[in-house]
């Protein structure tokens, strides 16, 4: 089998199951497993190439060693073809391979004859689902901190006019008050007239 020959539709899964992989002395790979869509596990038979392999591997850091090392072990000991490697009795189970993007094509009929007939699929391509970005601090925190920011500084107004009140100079109610520099004084003010605008 020199060159793979499929049906020009292709399907996208996003996640797959291989139990058992044979390997023969083409380029090929043959997978027994399942595939999931729509939440459901379905059997079929995969095939690819050694370089999807590769990649479906690399993206899956914490299932990298362990099959490598299972396929770099069942290579050097290769008696005979095709070989099994299976990764169900090697590694406890099967391997499920998720959080990627599978794009996968039917074969032509009879060209594969490992596969069984309406569930083989030719795995095209793989590539990394995108990142979920961390989730951000909880927004209540925050608001609850703004407020407490806020109250200081409404805290810090009535006490300036508190002792204008008690005809202390203005320059001497914002040294006590503690809104010596504009910027404070002037922020003071905004907070206190926020909370007048909307006491809630």
């Amino acid at each position: 089998m020199s060159k793979a020959h499929t049906t020009t539709a292709t399907m996208q899964m996003q996640a797959i199951s291989i139990g058992q992989i044979i390997m023969d002395d083409s380029n090929y790979l043959t997978l027994w497993g399942h595939v999931q869509q729509d939440g459901v596990w379905y059997p079929c038979d995969l095939v690819t190439t050694y370089e999807v392999m590769n990649t479906m591997l690399r993206y899956s850091q914490e299932k990298n060693d362990a099959v490598q090392m299972t396929i770099v072990k069942k290579l050097e000991a290769m008696h005979h073809v095709p070989e099994l490697i299976d990764l169900e009795e090697e590694l406890g189970s099967a391997v499920v391979f998720d959080n990627m993007i599978f794009y996968l094509s039917r074969p032509e009929h009879h060209e594969w004859e490992i596969c069984a007939d309406d569930a083989c699929y030719f795995i095209q391509k793989v590539v990394a689902m995108p990142v979920t970005p961390p989730i951000p601090p909880a927004r209540a925190a925050l608001t609850e901190k703004m407020e407490e920011c806020l109250q200081t500084l409404r805290n810090k107004y009535d006490l300036y006019l508190g002792f204008i009140e008690i005809d202390l100079e203005d320059e001497a109610a914002r040294v006590k008050a503690g809104l010596t520099d504009d910027l404070s004084f002037s922020t003071a003010y905004y907070a206190w007239q926020l909370h007048l605008s909307n006491p809630s």
